[in-house]
């Protein structure tokens, strides 16, 4: 059991199927690490790219982001599709919110889609 799991299951959040498809994806992309960061689940390449919120019993965040400090010199990244709760909040600063019960088949696409075209634009 990794780090992640153990504070997964004493977390035990309320929307634990949309947590776990969530996780899933993030532990699917090539070369991924996983850690506990700022009490939270933690995802990187190279440098930090994805961090989860679960403070909310009503919601899951993923934050995508290019690394632990900001990176003002990186090229924008750009995603041409978003899933609705979305928000930008600050240059490649991305906000994911799932408030759901558990992901649909699009959803859970379109989330590994939106995690894809930002790993590949990491520099």
């Amino acid at each position: 059991m990794t780090s992640v799991d153990v504070l997964l299951t004493e977390r035990a959040h309320p929307l634990e199927e949309s947590l776990t498809s969530i996780v899933t994806v993030l532990r699917g992309v090539p070369g991924v690490t996983e850690s506990v960061k700022w009490n939270s689940p933690n995802y990187a390449l190279t440098d930090d790219f994805a961090t989860l919120q679960l403070r909310r019993d009503d919601a899951i965040q993923v934050v995508l982001h290019t690394g632990a400090k900001a990176k003002p010199e990186h090229p924008a990244i750009v995603v041409d599709a978003l899933p609705a709760g979305a928000r930008w909040a600050g240059h490649n600063r991305l906000v994911l919110t799932y408030r759901e019960a558990a992901l649909s088949p699009d959803d859970r696409a379109l989330l590994a889609a939106v995690v894809r075209a930002w790993t590949s634009q990491l520099v």
